[in-house]
């Protein structure tokens, strides 16, 4: 009998772990390289919010609240996600936040991996902070700057596998083929 107590005491802490790994919001439903209309139906909002797919168009942007893209996670309340296009492929999301602490920081490193040595600054009681970091599949800068009582946040996760788009836009920009 006792045994039988211990089994299902292990499973529901089993099930109460894995519930809270599968919670966090690591993105990995919006891949580098998706179209603009599959992220969009990945995104489940409501249509009149987003704009439609402009063909043809070499940069387009999506707007998303973060609160609807991570549900689970406290960070993202408030937080404009913003997803970018480059050819009509998902190259860049970008993230801000203005809160009294850092907190998307916490989040960042949680699935992109710690990032060692900060600048001192970042430490600091207002905080004015830079750097980047990669993985093999992106790489992440972040910013912290205070701004009054509180402090602003970016975090910028750029594929590492879309070069030839970024330096075909870059390009175009200056007015070349």
């Amino acid at each position: 009998m006792s045994k039988n107590k211990i089994l299902i005491f292990t499973l529901l802490l089993q099930l109460l772990f894995v519930g809270s790994v599968q919670a966090k919001c690591d993105f990995k439903s919006f891949k580098f390289g998706d179209s603009y209309k599959s992220t969009v139906s990945k995104l489940k909002i409501d249509s009149e919010f987003v704009e439609p797919e402009i063909k043809g168009a070499s940069q387009q942007f999506l707007f998303a609240p973060g609160e609807e893209v991570c549900k689970s996670e406290k960070a993202f309340q408030g937080v404009p996600i913003h997803f970018v296009f480059l050819y009509n492929k998902l190259v860049q999301i970008e993230l801000m936040r203005v809160s009294e602490s850092p907190s998307l920081i916490t989040w960042a490193e949680s699935i992109y991996g710690v990032k060692e040595n900060k600048p001192n600054s970042f430490y600091d009681e207002f905080p004015i902070a830079r750097w980047s970091w990669e993985n093999s599949k992106a790489v992440i800068a972040y910013s912290v700057e205070s701004v009054a009582s509180d402090v602003v946040e970016s975090v910028i996760i750029q594929s590492l596998n879309h070069q030839q788009s970024y330096e075909k836009f870059a390009i175009e920009q200056e007015g070349g083929n």
